[in-house]
């Protein structure tokens, strides 16, 4: 196997791709039954040359461009694991059938250019409990073996 094979795990297993694929899934977690916030995992790459922050101006770009109603309320330093990586979170907000659903998203540069973006959604305004278990999610996190 040539070093650009790589291994993909998710909750069911694993799997081995083939050369240059790239690992553009998304992980969205619910909990069924509630009035709680959606967490979802999504993967990108930085352009060449690209900072993070470049990144995540970039993205606002697009959201304000393609998403009604974008609004962005704050930008703020986020942290992944236990001080494994620095980052950047926003907090925003759009239009989706004329309700407004709000977002924190923290954005990680994890390796060579490899970005992770958690977000937390939510139909309703995000409650401090809510932005502690995003915090607390992101504090869970750890690079596997």
């Amino acid at each position: 196997m040539s070093q650009s094979h790589a291994i993909c795990l998710f909750s069911e297993g694993r799997i081995t791709l083939p050369d240059q694929y790239q690992d553009r899934t998304v992980n969205v977690f619910t909990l069924s039954g509630e009035n709680a916030p959606a967490f979802n995992i999504s993967r990108d790459t930085l352009n060449n040359g690209e900072a993070l922050t470049d990144y995540i101006s970039r993205q606002s770009a697009l959201m304000d461009k393609h998403l009604k109603g974008w609004k962005l309320s704050l930008r703020e330093a986020a942290v992944l694991g236990e001080n494994l990586i620095h980052g950047e979170c926003i907090h925003a907000s759009y239009l989706r059938d004329n309700q407004r659903v709000f977002q924190q998203q923290a954005v990680f540069n994890t390796a060579n250019k490899h970005i992770l973006v958690f977000t937390m959604t939510r139909a309703e305004k995000i409650r401090d409990t809510d932005s502690q278990h995003f915090q607390t999610l992101l504090a869970s996190f750890q690079f596997n073996a």
